[in-house]
């Protein structure tokens, strides 16, 4: 069973651009026959525009509204820790074009949020147990604590 995590933004990057920008920055992933998304042995990611509902459903819980959104599914086999770091990767590099995101998984835990430009990582993922593996990796000002979704 592949796992699903989903980034919605509010950024100017068009789906293509995004992935060209990940596809730049990030050693060892592949582009799929198609050019319609990226993915390696642990992950497919895929990025395109949100459909009119989920972008209500996303202002009305975040108060921002998204016009990207990029897909990861992680693969059942996947290495946690390279998923993790490449999450990480990945989702910083998006968060430099915008203001305001957030990371999902399964549409609706978060696990990572930027909102008026304050980073905050959900304490309750167990993504981010460790806080000195987010130091040691984060050069942008962070925050660790608890978020509820207004989506659940």
């Amino acid at each position: 069973m592949a796992l699903d995590y989903d980034l919605d933004l509010s950024t100017h990057l068009k789906p293509t651009q995004a992935l060209e920008k990940l596809a730049g920055h990030l050693a060892g992933l592949a582009w799929s026959e198609d050019k319609s998304c990226l993915f390696n042995t642990d992950v497919t990611i895929s990025a395109n525009m949100p459909r009119e509902g989920w972008r209500r459903i996303i202002e009305r819980g975040f108060q921002f509204i998204p016009t990207l959104s990029v897909g990861f599914r992680r693969a059942s086999d996947a290495n946690w820790d390279k998923f993790r770091q490449l999450l990480l990767e990945t989702t910083l590099l998006l968060l430099e074009d915008t203001q305001d995101a957030v990371l999902l998984f399964n549409g609706e835990n978060i696990v990572l949020q930027q909102l008026g430009g304050k980073l905050i990582f959900n304490a309750d993922s167990s993504y981010w147990a460790d806080e000195n593996w987010l130091k040691s990796r984060l050069t942008v000002p962070f925050e660790r604590r608890s978020l509820q979704s207004p989506l659940l």
